[in-house]
């Protein structure tokens, strides 16, 4: 075999494996596209969990300060 006939084996593979993948290998432009946009929606998906998280300990910072609040109003009087 030569090294023309693998390339061309190689090349063919991988468009193959590509196409049962889903990815259209004929644009490879508007691959990269669809890679940024799912980047994009991973990062913005991780801020959003974040930013949950935060919310959540904030509220139940809140609501025990709140209990320790009226325990000490309610407790004193």
């Amino acid at each position: 075999m030569t090294e023309a006939e693998i390339k061309k084996i190689v090349a063919e593979t991988v468009v193959e494996t590509l196409i049962r993948l889903g990815v259209d290998a004929s644009n490879p432009i508007e691959v990269q596209k669809d890679f940024q946009h799912l980047r994009a929606w991973r990062n913005s998906i991780g801020t959003v969990q974040k930013q949950s998280l935060v919310t959540a300990v904030g509220v139940l910072t809140i609501g025990g300060l709140g209990l320790i609040w009226l325990a000490i109003t309610k407790g004193g009087g």
